[in-house]
């Protein structure tokens, strides 16, 4: 069973590596902890980021060592125990592979949430730079995404004065 650990492990650190601490990625890092769970040590993988203003989101699976099974979330979020490795991996690099996606659909919920409170353009984009700006590495904004949120600001503000005319 530690075999199977250690190899979790390192497959996990394998499929971090690439990604760590970028800002595209929300500044993804993983803490690894342990406890007890019946007398029986537990390790858990807590594998963070954060969305653009600074919301964090965690991936969670664990590694269970009196039976060597590994604990893991499906994609319906029922807990499920498995000692493949296949499935919580390919679910974690899923997982990591989609945190651009939802750093851009955050943001263009936060600018649809500016619009909603009556923020003019320019307070967006002030807001907008705000955020490039903030010394909060995996809250802040890549200069890909501020090119977007612009784009998606000006998309926004077209489609209003021509619902308005």
């Amino acid at each position: 069973m530690a075999d199977l650990f250690t190899k979790w492990q390192l497959r996990v650190e394998e499929a971090l590596s690439d990604y760590a601490h970028k800002v595209t990625y929300g500044n993804l890092r993983c803490t690894w902890s342990q406890w007890q769970t019946g007398g029986h040590p537990v390790t858990n993988l807590a594998v963070v980021y954060e969305l653009p203003g600074g919301s964090t989101n965690q991936i969670n699976q664990s590694f269970r060592h009196d039976d060597g099974s590994i604990c893991y979330l499906d994609g319906d979020g029922v807990e499920c125990l498995t000692r493949d490795l296949t499935i919580p991996l390919r679910l974690l690099e899923q997982a990591i592979a989609e945190i651009p996606a939802r750093r851009e659909q955050s943001l263009q919920e936060t600018i649809r949430r500016w619009f909603g409170e009556g923020k003019t353009k320019q307070e967006i984009f002030k807001e907008i730079n705000q955020l490039l700006q903030t010394d909060f590495k995996g809250g802040s904004l890549t200069h890909t995404e501020l090119k977007t949120g612009i784009n998606y600001v000006l998309q926004l503000a077209r489609e209003a004065e021509a619902a308005s005319s």
